[in-house]
């Protein structure tokens, strides 16, 4: 499982705003249904094409399985490899200041898929930390700019 907790300086409304546009427009690009913030909710699933690093397409069942405005966003992006589960959980410190806590984890269907993602993530865990982090950050400054 890979966690990140990052203190942004924008409000806890604008970044989960932008959590809900940012997968608006996936749901957009991945089935051409046009979806406003607004009508996404617990449960609201969509399907999406996916390339693997092989090169290979696949489909991704996402479903959203959280979603508590603006404190929490959580996702799971389901294949036939198995789940990723992505959360965002956002604490409002200031009028414009939060911490946001990201988390991913996986879960294969096969006890030997498990296996290979933690000593895959191993080698990896530090890499996504910092990617993760710089993503945070850039959402923030393109709210700030906004």
């Amino acid at each position: 499982m890979i966690t990140v907790k990052e203190t942004l300086n924008v409000s806890a409304e604008a970044f989960f705003y932008q959590l809900l546009k940012s997968a608006a427009f996936d749901i957009r690009m991945a089935t051409g249904k046009e979806v406003r913030e607004k009508q996404l909710h617990k449960g609201y699933t969509y399907t999406k094409k996916l390339k693997s690093k092989m090169g290979r397409t696949g489909e991704v069942r996402v479903k959203i399985t959280e979603l508590k405005a603006p404190v929490i966003y959580t996702a799971e992006f389901t294949s036939a490899s198995g789940k990723n589960i992505i959360s965002y959980v956002i604490e409002p410190l200031e009028a414009e200041k939060i911490t946001v806590t990201y988390t991913e984890d996986y879960q294969g269907e096969t006890s030997s898929q498990n296996l290979n993602y933690r000593i895959i993530s191993v080698f990896y865990k530090r890499s996504a930390r910092k990617k993760t982090a710089r993503k945070l950050h850039s959402i923030e400054e393109y709210i700030r700019k906004g």
